[in-house]
């Protein structure tokens, strides 16, 4: 990344950083992938990270996410083909859908997880510099 001054600097610049940051994570995710015989996009991936252990609400997943409804499903569907979530309908709401972890992606998020927690703690701040940002852009006015 080019050095900018101080008041030079805008959110460009990071989410410039993200990105190359993304790919930075691609290829350390792609050995373990590998190992597990995962053919999986990376969005795809960062999909299969966000769900967490347990039953999840398929509505909470977009909500905290922010994905849209349609590349969620989307990934929901080649997720549930590839045997990493199971999906059953919501039995209190039958147009909820509710995922979970099948061992096969227990498996993959525990190795990543576990592969990457030795850097975690030099991105707690990286981390809460991001939920700033977010925070500033979901405060942007439409059609800004």
């Amino acid at each position: 990344m080019m050095a900018v001054k101080g008041s030079e600097q805008s959110w460009v610049d990071a989410v410039v950083a993200m990105d190359r940051s993304m790919r930075v994570f691609q290829n350390f995710v792609s050995p373990i992938m590998q190992h597990h015989g995962a053919d999986l996009s990376l969005n795809n991936l960062n999909f299969l990270l966000s769900i967490g252990p347990g039953d999840v609400m398929v509505n909470d997943i977009v909500r905290n996410g922010q994905y849209v409804p349609s590349n969620a499903s989307y990934a929901l569907k080649e997720l549930q083909k590839q045997g990493y979530i199971d999906r059953r309908q919501d039995p209190n709401d039958r147009r909820s859908a509710i995922v979970t972890y099948t061992k096969k992606g227990s498996d993959l998020v525990k190795d990543i997880k576990a592969a990457s927690k030795s850097a975690s703690r030099a991105y707690r701040d990286v981390i809460e510099h991001l939920h700033t940002f977010d925070s500033h852009c979901a405060r942007l006015p439409e059609g800004f």
